[in-house]
């Protein structure tokens, strides 16, 4: 049995999403239930459940903006921004 890249790929990102994220929860379990909690060891269970809320969060947004617009359009807000800062600064 011959196991493609791809599988082996899937295969990591499961096991260290499992592996991070279930070290953060138990880290921060045992600092909210703690008689005298930690605020380093609650800092580093949330930094370790970061990666995972942060990936899928990426793939729920990326899936729900790709029907409203092309990525070029909040480049075009922000240069509308500028030029309303500028007109502020000619009101002086």
């Amino acid at each position: 049995m011959s196991w493609s890249p791809q599988r082996w790929d899937l295969i990591w990102a499961a096991a260290k999403d499992v592996l991070l994220t279930g070290t953060g929860m138990a880290l921060i379990l045992s600092q909210v239930f703690s008689r005298a909690p930690s605020d380093i060891l609650l800092a580093t269970g949330l930094a370790l459940t970061v990666p995972s809320v942060a990936g899928h969060a990426r793939v729920l947004l990326g899936s729900s903006s790709r029907p409203s617009g092309p990525p070029s359009s909040p480049s075009s807000s922000s240069s509308g921004s500028s030029s309303s800062g500028s007109s502020s600064g000619g009101t002086e």
